[in-house]
């Protein structure tokens, strides 16, 4: 059975513990990322906001926002991270550190966008979609419900539900590859 503890400052609460009282004077944030499937993360999402609790946003400072934005309840936006005008980010969406959402992008509902990803202007992506590092959308496409795009991948096609997107060459090693040198 989980007690109640602090951890950095932070009252941490089991659920035994949750109440009406509780809820009326406490906000609640979810630190569970989305590595391996989004499930764990929309289940406390759905739970707190049944209970009533407040499920704040959370924008690093170090972020910028436009004012033209909309971020939806309880999604995080982290270091680096750039969402431009007209851009409609979900609820519960992960928009990971130094990723950039351009214009008029539209991302659904429990949705993690992770680091260096480039999401360029119009492009559409649906509901507990799984970006990879260094990916990059290019518009116009949609990512349909539930799809996954590895990491490093170049996206120029819609992405069918439940889907896996994939671009990355083989990795090819030279060995005793030289350098050219300039003379």
């Amino acid at each position: 059975k989980i007690k109640n503890f602090s951890l950095l400052n932070y009252k941490v609460f089991s659920e035994s513990y949750l109440d009406k009282k509780l809820v009326k004077n406490y906000y609640a944030f979810i630190t569970v990322g989305q590595i391996k499937n989004f499930k764990v993360r929309v289940e406390l999402f759905n739970k707190l906001r049944n209970l009533g609790f407040k499920i704040p946003s959370i924008v690093s400072p170090l972020a910028y926002i436009s004012k033209h934005a909309i971020i939806g309840q309880g999604s995080i936006v982290m270091h680096g991270a750039i969402i431009n005008a007209g851009a409609v980010i979900g609820s519960n969406c992960i928009i990971n550190t130094n990723s950039l959402i351009e214009h008029d992008v539209k991302i659904g509902d429990h949705t993690h966008i992770s680091t260096e990803a480039t999401i360029n202007g119009g492009v559409l992506i649906g509901d507990k979609v799984f970006v990879g590092s260094d990916v990059q959308l290019i518009a116009p496409v949609k990512v349909h419900d539930g799809a996954t795009i590895a990491a490093g991948t170049t996206v120029t096609k819609d992405v069918a539900e439940n889907e896996l997107a994939i671009s990355r060459s083989e990795q090819k090693s030279i060995p005793k590859w030289k350098r050219p040198s300039k003379n």
